[in-house]
């Protein structure tokens, strides 16, 4: 079968190459394989997580959102049968690539997808759900009414997040980088409560949210990485580099009321003892988002397919609707991780 795998060269760059005749792994009694029709490709490959967990190695898979059809099911399989459309995510310490003809799963890391869903809407969805999920529900523990504060909520994962908050009943405050991102957030349905746009000053995000709390600061705020940086010129350096807009982690501290919950997907924050002093004046928590922990800690199943079926049925009844790319096919995936160019919605593979 074909499969894409990223190869690391001498320079420590990822090469991203299509292979021929990949052997797909061996076949267990709760084994599912996988006739793979679309599979979401996420920004960039977790090399340095990889290297974290001692699962570095010279050639990594790519793609990790996979929706298909069953080909074949081992002998203790009963959560699906051949033929049944799936959907589910390749994990971290798999072998073989979700961006391939073929892929085999365990069947604890698959759910049904429904006949509403396409195969790309599927493969999109399901790990931007499972992000929101962990992050306002298992984290933030969110509650209606409670205001929460989502950084760059025009990209992929922040637009499921936008949706999920506002259909579980919070006020929605996000960012937005331009104008155009401004147009995009405000044209969804039903859409935030405030979009502040984020430029060259950086008061603006504090004063914005000040001014919307009455003072009090927010309930909650999910970042997707945060600056560490004292001086403008770092944190513009910061920006060129991402293509995103990423707040001071001070900014957050000052966002932030009394109670009020952090989640940070920033995996090398630093807070100095004046950060730490803030948040215990406050009485408020920080949370690290790491929605790979669900397929790396067997103890935790029962809960991941339940996000798996959640995300699924509000993807069916549109409660959640996934921003993705016009699909590629698997022989232009390369050359797609090759290009710089940031896209608002996801990258999918479909065959």
């Amino acid at each position: 079968m074909r499969s894409v795998y990223a190869v690391i060269d001498e320079d420590g760059a990822l090469k991203y190459q299509i292979e021929e005749n990949v052997d797909l792994p061996p076949m267990t009694e709760h084994s599912v394989m996988i006739q793979v029709r679309a599979c979401a490709l996420s920004p960039y490959v977790h090399t340095q997580i990889l290297q974290d967990v001692g699962l570095s190695h010279s050639r990594l898979p790519v793609g990790r959102e996979v929706a298909g059809i069953v080909t074949q099911v081992g002998s203790a399989v009963t959560s699906c049968k051949e033929g049944d459309e799936i959907v589910g995510v390749v994990p971290l310490d798999a072998p073989c690539s979700g961006c391939a003809d073929i892929c085999v799963l365990e069947e604890h890391n698959i759910v049904l997808k429904p006949e509403k869903v396409s195969f790309t809407e599927a493969a999109c969805a399901v790990s931007d759900g499972v992000k929101a999920y962990t992050a306002l529900h298992y984290l933030a523990r969110i509650c209606a009414g409670e205001i929460v504060l989502i950084i760059n909520g025009a990209d992929a994962t922040g637009t499921v997040m936008i949706q999920l908050a506002l259909h579980w009943g919070a006020k929605v405050l996000t960012t937005a980088s331009n104008e155009e991102e401004r147009t995009y957030l405000e044209g969804l349905r039903p859409s935030p409560s405030k979009v502040i746009v984020v430029g060259e000053k950086a008061s603006s995000l504090v004063k914005s949210c000040l001014e919307e709390t009455g003072g009090l600061g927010v309930d909650c705020i999910i970042d997707n990485g945060v600056s560490q940086f004292e001086s403008e010129e770092d944190q513009t350096l910061a920006l060129a580099v991402t293509s995103q807009y990423q707040p001071h982690k001070h900014e957050l501290l000052s966002c932030l009321g009394m109670g009020g919950r952090w989640v940070t997907c920033q995996p090398d924050l630093q807070l100095d003892p004046p950060d730490s002093s803030l948040l215990y004046l406050k009485g408020a928590s920080l949370s690290f988002l790491f929605t790979d922990v669900w397929t790396l800690a067997s103890s935790q199943q029962g809960r991941f397919l339940h996000i798996l079926k959640d995300v699924m049925e509000k993807v069916a009844n549109k409660t959640v609707r996934p921003c993705f790319e016009q699909p590629l096919s698997l022989e232009n995936v390369p050359e797609a991780y090759r290009q710089t160019t940031v896209h608002r919605g996801r990258n999918v593979m479909q065959i």
